[in-house]
């Protein structure tokens, strides 16, 4: 009971500062909002599938307890009640649900007077940008801002000749692909996953083998190439993790490792997407030669 109550003060006082933050332009959702957070969602598919798959586990549009399970919060029109304009998830990370820089503030408003620390915003680059003109005077500074990130996708077999060597990850692998993994992490954002001393990345890498989602080449007992299928709906993957071995690099075998990743995919979904630094025009280059082509712009605010 205490810690219900506990819970339920959290919420009433969260709900506040957020109405109070942003003149009643942002709301904290409720259960009774889920079937409009759907809907919203579904409109932007590919772009908005790490939420997609957050509601993929059953999880509805109310908070589950305090912050550390994360929340949604949404902006309604005010014309039509019930109708849900834009949605940003707040968790561990933040993830807008929108291309409107003005909501994207409004939501960065609310976040700012709930007080709470992240580690990254991620997302359409416009909501982004908007949700960062506001959080960026709360009491986190920025690390690092990728302000343009391509996001690519396609949709058809890739008519790059694929590489037969690369194949699902078993548990078999795992002690293979964890170095793999975390050099990739290190490399992407500087710093090991394993540095806080905590199982979740380890459990993490060993979900993804699990589901089978992780696609690997060996060679000598050390993984050459690697890449998961880091976010998977029915209607969409997100390519993630894409890493090749410093020594294998230069050597033209990015291509046809990631056309035999798409056309894995491509047998379980319509879409395969991913996005990439604009400043790593190698693998721009090697998207685009395996048949992506950019469709969106995301941006990235690490902390």
């Amino acid at each position: 009971m205490r810690h219900l109550t506990r819970t339920l003060r959290w919420l009433l006082d969260a709900e506040d500062a957020v109405a109070r933050a942003t003149g009643d332009t942002v709301r904290i959702l409720a259960n009774s909002d889920t079937a409009a957070l759907g809907k919203l969602v579904s409109k932007q598919p590919i772009t908005s599938a790490y939420v997609q798959s957050i509601l993929d586990t059953g999880r509805r549009a109310g908070p589950i307890g305090g912050f550390a399970r994360g929340i949604f919060l949404g902006i309604f029109d005010p014309a039509q009640p019930g109708q849900l304009l834009a949605a940003c998830w707040a968790g561990a990370n933040i993830v807008p649900i929108t291309n409107d820089p003005e909501h994207g503030a409004y939501f960065g408003q609310a976040l700012v007077a709930l007080d709470e620390h992240f580690g990254s915003i991620f997302g359409p680059q416009p909501a982004v940008t908007g949700v960062w003109e506001s959080l960026q005077h709360g009491p986190q500074s920025a690390r690092e801002i990728r302000n343009d990130q391509p996001f690519m996708t396609i949709t058809e077999h890739s008519s790059v000749l694929d590489n037969p060597n690369i194949r699902t990850a078993t548990e078999a692998d795992y002690d293979l692909v964890l170095p793999a993994s975390v050099s990739m992490f290190t490399e992407e954002l500087g710093y090991s996953p394993l540095a806080d001393g905590s199982n979740g990345y380890r459990l993490r890498v060993r979900q993804l083998i699990a589901k089978g989602h992780t696609m690997i080449e060996t060679e000598q007992q050390s993984v050459r190439f690697k890449a998961d299928f880091g976010i998977v709906t029915s209607e969409a993957i997100q390519i993630q993790g894409v890493w090749i071995r410093p020594d294998a690099r230069g050597q033209g075998r990015a291509a046809p490792a990631m056309a035999s990743v798409v056309n894995r995919a491509l047998k379980l979904v319509p879409v395969v997407s991913l996005y990439v630094n604009d400043y790593n025009t190698a693998a721009i280059r090697t998207y685009e030669r395996v048949g992506f082509a950019t469709v969106d712009h995301f941006a990235t605010v690490l902390f």
